[in-house]
């Protein structure tokens, strides 16, 4: 069998991406990538617009043609690229009207790839067949960022801060927005990455019975943890656009290149759940709100106050949308006097969207005055979210207020 019958689609898919036509548009490397993940989906206008382009949730793309013209010229760099690189064995198409990837393999080889059987991986771990495709969100999301910071060096400063974001960014100190890196078990021979959801450290992967059974058969895995995901992709991106020019020192980092000894000189923003982000475990754990469990999601309340309920559970409306819960917790300062925001939750794309609009941050101040406008705080949300991670809808459901002696 040729060296081409064993290259993956996703990894053509990058080769497209990380083409000469492609490296000097961020945008479209984005889109492109955005696109691909979500093939099939039967993608909207307004879901191209809002996830990729940053729009706001109130987004009309009867007046708002940015989502058409963005298409139309990745089409164009579609072509660009095609015109380079004659013989490429994968062609990609949007058709005219439409924001669904179309994918044909040119000289198809004489045996097909076969997925493996249903049976080799279990549902509740989700084995990354396309972890290259989604590494791509990496690279895309640190040029973005470089372009950001040069359009912002000729923008006129924003709007004053509202009184969420005052409370969280006083004292002038720089902000850090950490975007997790999931931890997957890999091995390389098989070409295989394996990601188990209740195992939060690689050295506790003996911990895992599946991760044991393929350790006999494959031997011991390695760390693989290159990449971030989409929705914390797309979380991070929508606060930089709104923080930028109303913050100091502004960055977008990701939890593998983290230093923990910076939480004491910046305040940080940490996005993602204790399953992606090893630091957040024993924070998150002091909470009285936790994550109790994934798919379905529940969250938890350790002390109920009265008429409250002791769980927020995801509710499925149907195949298209859910509501889940999520978690935002302003945490006390610490002894340096920098303030920490967890945004916790499997849709975090509903927090950020919650937290850089003016409805949401309605809604959450009158959640906070009514429990009494503590300086620290934390509080459960529920998001609609269509699926591509499409935000209808992101309510308050429930507010605590954190004890300043949380850090002894």
């Amino acid at each position: 069998m040729s060296q081409k019958s064993t290259e993956s689609i996703d990894a053509l898919v990058m080769q497209i991406v990380e083409s000469e036509s492609f490296r000097s548009a961020p945008m479209m490397r984005t889109l492109l990538t955005f696109l691909w993940k979500h093939r099939g989906e039967g993608l909207s206008e307004y879901a191209v617009a809002v996830d990729v382009l940053g729009k706001p949730a109130d987004f009309d793309p009867r007046i708002d043609s940015s989502a058409r013209v963005q298409i139309s010229r990745l089409r164009a760099k579609l072509k660009e690229f095609y015109q380079a690189q004659e013989g490429f064995p994968l062609k990609l198409s949007i058709p005219l009207g439409s924001h669904e990837v179309q994918w044909t393999l040119l000289q198809p080889e004489e045996e097909p790839v076969v997925a493996p059987p249903p049976s080799v991986v279990p549902r509740r771990y989700a084995v990354a067949a396309a972890v290259v495709v989604v590494a791509l969100a990496s690279v895309c999301l640190l040029q973005f960022v470089r372009i950001r910071r040069l359009e912002a060096a000729g923008t006129p400063a924003s709007a004053p801060l509202p009184r969420f974001w005052q409370a969280f960014a006083s004292g002038s100190r720089p902000v850090d927005i950490v975007i997790p890196s999931p931890l997957y078990f890999f091995w390389p021979d098989r070409g295989v990455n394996v990601r188990d959801l209740s195992v939060l450290e690689f050295s506790q992967w003996r911990s895992s019975p599946w991760l044991r059974e393929l350790s006999e058969k494959w031997g011991p895995p390695t760390l693989s943890q290159n990449y971030v995901g989409v929705p914390e992709m797309n979380a991070g991106i929508r606060l930089l656009r709104f923080l930028e020019g109303r913050v100091p020192q502004l960055n977008v980092i990701e939890s593998r290149k983290f230093a923990a000894d910076s939480v004491g000189a910046r305040n940080t923003i940490f996005i993602g759940m204790p399953r992606t982000a090893v630091y957040l475990s024993d924070v998150s754990g002091r909470l009285n709100f936790y994550i109790e469990r994934v798919e379905p999601d529940v969250v938890r309340s350790r002390k109920p106050l009265p008429g409250e309920p002791a769980e927020f559970k995801q509710i499925g409306y149907s195949a298209d949308r859910i509501r889940l819960p999520g978690i935002i917790a302003m945490l006390p300062p610490r002894p340096e006097r920098t303030v920490s925001l967890l945004l916790l939750g499997r849709s975090p794309t509903s927090i950020a969207t919650m937290l850089s609009s003016s409805d949401g941050l309605r809604l959450i101040e009158e959640q906070w005055v009514k429990g009494g406008s503590p300086n620290a705080w934390e509080m459960v949300i529920e998001a609609d979210v269509y699926r591509g991670d499409t935000v209808a809808r992101v309510v308050p459901v429930a507010f605590r207020a954190i004890s300043a002696d949380f850090w002894k």
